[in-house]
């Protein structure tokens, strides 16, 4: 009876051994993972001082990043490397804001007292572009190779049918700041601002209205991934998110108070909002749930673009942040 007792009480301390070690195993290879994840952001060495506020990927290898000082960045080979492009400071003196490229080789870059500079060639060389503003220049979105909408202070609007030969000027009902703007059709649009703006069109921007964000603060980026479906993001970390094309904004739970100052989706499953002191936070289920992505730096993350080829983001003191 003893032995049999024995028997079975070493058995039952097998199993249990056995399990525990597989609980550990089980936990290190989570770690792991866990690990790998903290390490897929690469930190790119641009040798450059000045803050980055824009990235635009065309495909996996060609993109440009702007910034403070007119400077204009250009890589050729997935973010691994950067170049300076020169541009004339007659045509261009101060920050440049945002950048963005239909093609590989037909791009528009923005900034401060209304300018806009448009290249045919990926950026070898500029024109400047007439928008008949002094107001700065703060976000731009194409639809196509010729139309595009460009926003800015004093909730200005401007829109092109033929790549930039001509902006007109849209009437919106706002004179704050729009500080982000995007489409996901030739008609259907957002743009985000100071107060908690928000204001969506459903024709091309012939009229612009008022949605209710439910917030007074600041709205500083917009993104949709499909018309009903859409996030904004703003200071003191507030993200907001709408199921029905903005007739209706929630916000979602704070998972930070820290500014986030942009948002994209890569699909409609998976996500990333940058901000302040290197936050990142990304999510795979449509936005239900954020988790906060580590990286090496604690520089503002100002911009973000993301597809599926790959992923960038960009900051203060010329931080490159690079996963593909």
């Amino acid at each position: 009876m003893l032995s049999c007792s024995f028997h079975r009480g070493q058995s039952r301390l097998l199993r249990f051994l056995q399990f525990f070690f597989f609980l550990n195993i089980t936990f290190l290879h989570l770690g792991c993972n866990i690990n790998e994840t903290k390490r897929n952001w690469r930190i790119i060495n641009a040798n450059k001082t000045s803050h980055l506020y824009g990235i635009h990927f065309f495909d996996k290898k060609h993109g440009w990043a702007v910034g403070s000082n007119s400077l204009i960045l250009k890589t050729d080979d997935g973010g691994l490397t950067w170049g300076t492009i020169s541009q004339p400071n007659a045509l261009f003196s101060g920050p440049i804001n945002k950048v963005y490229f239909s093609t590989k080789n037909h791009g528009w870059v923005i900034g401060l007292q209304g300018k806009i500079l448009y290249t045919t060639n990926g950026g070898r060389s500029w024109v400047k572009q007439n928008s008949n503003l002094q107001s700065g220049l703060l976000d731009l979105f194409f639809t196509s190779e010729s139309e595009g909408w460009i926003v800015g202070g004093n909730g200005k609007i401007l829109h092109t049918t033929n790549g930039g030969g001509q902006w007109k000027q849209q009437t919106g009902p706002t004179a704050e700041h729009l500080w982000s703007v995007h489409f996901v059709d030739s008609n259907n649009g957002w743009t985000v601002g100071k107060d908690g703006i928000i204001l969506h069109t459903n024709d091309g921007g012939n009229t612009w209205a008022h949605q209710d964000s439910g917030t007074d603060q600041t709205l500083l980026a917009c993104h949709f991934t499909k018309l009903q479906r859409g996030w904004v993001v703003g200071v003191n970390g507030l993200m907001l998110n709408t199921n029905d094309g903005g007739k209706n904004w929630f916000s979602q739970t704070h998972v930070t108070r820290k500014t986030l100052r942009d948002i994209m989706f890569s699909d409609s499953q998976n996500g990333w909002a940058v901000g302040e002191d290197g936050l990142i936070l990304f999510t795979n289920d449509g936005g239900q749930n954020w988790q906060v992505e580590l990286v090496k730096t604690i520089e503002h993350l100002l911009d973000v673009h993301v597809s599926k080829w790959i992923s960038c983001i960009v900051g203060a003191h010329g931080t490159i942040c690079i996963r593909s």
